[in-house]
């Protein structure tokens, strides 16, 4: 959403309010995540839009930010698998993506605490990297006042009307009309279409649980982030400790879900399988956040097709902040479009 708002200011609409119903933005799905920065996706669209995010990321603009907001630390996708490693080159040559394969010993000299993983190999996408992501949220949303964007905060939708010339927003901080509303809501997303008078499009929240440990000596600060992909589990740095997920996904309703203490049993048990050297470690916390999806797997970015003048962006199911430059540019891009043919300029 702040994406979109960015790039809507860029392409000259100056009259936008994002609406938020927290007393913050990014309290949810931006403020909950791991931040991991990954470009090679087992959905192409998602690839493309991540390798086009990525690149913004790494090179923002210099009123954007005065630094890359995707550090440099890498990525490495394990495989137990032959056909999983070889599936994974087919794809990085076919998206021309910087990769290199590496062996188990060579795994384990980059990641000591990664001894007696099982796996085959993995392969090194040195472009990929752990994102700022309050650097980043800062960045579109400091970016987008200045273009004449107002944020609304502890402001809740309970209806959108939607007629030939406008769009009227039933709120609990009074009425909102405009020429087009952005549902770009995350979990809330598909609660928000059923009182639009279109639909949820089949938008599913779903539960991740996160894992913080305590400090360890032996992680290395400037890693890259492992991903395991056919015993799905990732590990990163974090504050001389690890950050850790099993990559569960559980339907959940919108809202703040509360971890479950049967999850970390779960990943204790995976790890004393996959990677045994951390399966002891100790935790210092724990918590989870939703990642929302579309029935297809890629994302939802375009005009209802029964309501008009209501837009999509969601559907972005945990690649939200990497593709978020792609993304924001595209949806910009597709309303100014709508705008332009109609005549119509405010938003």
């Amino acid at each position: 959403g702040a994406g979109t708002a960015y790039f809507l200011g860029r392409m000259g609409i100056r009259d936008v309010v994002i609406v938020e119903q927290e007393e913050l933005p990014g309290m949810h799905a931006s403020g909950r995540n791991a931040a991991l920065g990954r470009q090679l996706t087992e959905d192409d669209t998602f690839t493309t839009l991540a390798m086009k995010g990525a690149k913004f990321l790494r090179s923002p603009p210099a009123d954007f930010s005065p630094r890359p907001l995707l550090g440099d630390e890498g990525s490495l996708l394990v495989a137990s698998s032959e056909e999983t490693l070889a599936a994974l080159l087919t794809r990085a040559r076919a998206h021309d993506l910087p990769w290199a394969i590496l062996a188990p010993q060579t795994l384990e000299t980059r990641w000591p605490l990664l001894r007696g993983m099982h796996c085959v190999g993995a392969v090194s996408f040195p472009t990929d990297g752990v994102i700022d992501i309050h650097g980043l949220l800062d960045g579109y949303l400091r970016a987008a006042r200045s273009a004449g964007a107002r944020v609304q905060t502890s402001t809740t939708v309970t209806l959108i009307t939607s007629g030939p010339e406008s769009v009227v927003l039933s709120t609990t901080r009074g009425t909102i009309v405009a020429r087009c509303a952005v549902i770009a809501a995350g979990a809330w997303a598909g609660a928000l279409g059923a009182r639009s008078g279109s639909d949820d499009r089949g938008l599913r929240p779903f539960r991740r649980h996160l894992f913080l440990t305590t400090r360890n000596a032996e992680v290395l600060p400037h890693a890259p982030f492992v991903w395991h992909l056919d015993d799905p589990f990732y590990v990163r740095p974090e504050s001389g400790g690890l950050l850790m997920s099993g990559c569960d996904a559980e339907p959940h309703p919108p809202g703040l879900p509360a971890p479950v203490a049967a999850e970390t049993e779960r990943l204790a048990r995976r790890l004393e399988t996959l990677a045994p050297r951390l399966a002891d470690l100790p935790l210092s916390r724990s918590w989870a956040c939703l990642r929302t999806f579309m029935p297809s797997g890629g994302p939802l970015v375009d005009w209802d097709p029964t309501v008009s003048r209501l837009f999509w962006v969601a559907g972005l199911g945990g690649h939200g902040a990497t593709t978020s430059a792609a993304v924001g540019e595209l949806a910009a891009a597709r309303i100014v479009k709508r705008l332009a043919a109609t005549g119509e300029r405010r938003v």
